[in-house]
């Protein structure tokens, strides 16, 4: 027999407890080598309509087909938090009838993103895209916090691809934003100072690999016409 703390273990225990031991020790592993990690969820939408208008939606943007967008833009959308909402500020805002406008830059990349499942059963007549919005970790402060989206994004020792080191890789992982001596931030920035959550990396990463959840999403409810669009916003 063998002693495990002040308890006898008989021989025929002794899988038993090898397994739970295992167990704990590969939990604990998952676990630490988790942290941070934030991976695009297995989308399944089980309205058929959604998908389907996701799907003409996405061919729309493609197309900078304007006539679809207007067609299925709710009459109270809501453009910014300060404003009263509905189409005509919408084409305002957005300056949706001119070449330069970056609608179509924004909403393309909200819908690569990707969104959340779907049950029709329980998340009713609405849906709201990105993942990054809906399914972001509470425990990491929305302000403060981004997603290295991407698999091997390298950080580095300076704002620049030249002239600078490669410190580390990241893949899908949650990044506090940090202000290195003073550096102002700006939305300008193409590069970014982040620190991963297990402060075991700091660097720069390119811009367009870090999204923030409060960054530009979109929200769509059912209608007797089928689904419109209610909400295409950015911040809080």
């Amino acid at each position: 027999m063998m002693i495990l703390g002040i308890f006898k273990i008989s021989k025929y225990h002794r899988p038993m407890i090898k397994s739970i031991c295992l167990g704990i020790i590969c939990f604990i592993s998952l676990q630490l080598s988790a942290q941070g990690e934030f991976y695009p969820p297995k989308v399944e939408i089980s309205d058929y309509t959604l998908s389907k208008f996701l799907t003409e939606l996405t061919l729309a943007v493609g197309k900078k087909d304007k006539d679809f967008i207007l067609e299925h833009l709710d009459p109270h959308i809501l453009n910014s938090f300060g404003g009263d909402g509905g189409i005509e500020e919408f084409k305002m805002y957005w300056k949706f009838n001119d070449d330069s406008t970056n609608f179509w830059e924004v909403v393309e990349n909200i819908l690569l993103i990707g969104g959340p499942s779907f049950d029709g059963s329980s998340d009713k007549n609405s849906y709201y895209l990105p993942f990054t919005f809906t399914n972001w970790p509470e425990q990491y402060d929305a302000f403060e916090h981004y997603l290295v989206y991407g698999t091997n994004v390298n950080v580095r020792d300076q704002p620049s691809t030249t002239n600078s080191e490669v410190l580390g890789q990241l893949s899908y992982q949650i990044v506090q934003i940090t202000n290195p001596e003073g550096e102002m931030l700006s939305e300008n920035n193409d590069w970014l100072h982040i620190t991963t959550v297990d402060n075991k990396l700091s660097g720069y990463v390119y811009r367009k690999f870090l999204i923030s959840p409060i960054g530009y999403r979109m929200g769509f409810t059912k209608t007797e016409n089928g689904w419109k669009i209610n909400m295409l916003v950015a911040g809080d």
